[in-house]
């Protein structure tokens, strides 16, 4: 185990909450390794011994927002296994609300770091959040190829792209209407019944 990780549970999340307040609340430049020690409670001194760097800090807040979001899909998908692809497709989109809903400060800080270029190592984090969507849709989308819901000839490929960005799309949207309050005026069942009728038949 490394230093953080070697510290009481307590003291950790009290440095994981200050970071992901932090992260959420301003751009990555603009973000104070300061006012993480503040709202932490805990020497500067302290902070640099668990983590070098900013970089290393959000590197690690990251992480567990991954580790969260795998957390939602993978439950998702074995709970789904045999079920037709409208329905995981249905079950998916609402996770991925659940998630924004529960976790809205890791949801602001994944659409910051898809939609700029305001995060240390961009590059290399989106390719692995790629990697895992190919992995995860492609599999969702595969199955149903199988059981012929979907075009057995359809190109995965481009089926992933578009799903994964239209995804990602509509649940930024929702959640910039949640963080301004005005979720309640956001007809989520219409637009997630609309995404699903669009990729059903658009796929099949």
């Amino acid at each position: 185990m490394n230093k953080f990780e070697q510290l009481p549970s307590e003291k950790q999340a009290r440095i994981v909450d200050a970071s992901v307040a932090e992260f959420s609340n301003r751009d990555y430049e603009t973000a104070s390794m300061n006012t993480v020690v503040e709202r932490a409670g805990i020497a500067k001194g302290s902070l640099f011994n668990y983590f070098k760097s900013k970089s290393l800090l959000y590197d690690h807040i990251y992480k567990l927002a991954l580790g969260e979001v795998k957390s939602y899909l993978r439950k998702v998908r074995d709970e789904t296994v045999g079920l037709p692809f409208e329905v995981r497709l249905t079950k998916i989109v609402n996770s991925g609300v659940k998630f924004i809903t529960e976790h809205p400060r890791l949801a602001k800080i994944y659409f910051r770091l898809i939609y700029s270029a305001d995060s240390p190592n961009r590059q290399k984090i989106v390719s692995e959040l790629q990697i895992l969507s190919n992995d995860y849709l492609g599999k969702i989308i595969q199955d149903g190829m199988d059981r012929n819901e979907l075009d057995p000839k359809l190109d995965k490929g481009q089926a992933v792209f578009f799903m994964d960005s239209v995804l990602n799309q509509f649940l930024k949207n929702y959640h910039e209407a949640q963080s301004n309050g005005f979720a309640d005026k956001f007809n989520r069942d219409e637009w997630v019944k609309g995404l699903i009728t669009f990729f059903t038949k658009g796929l099949s």
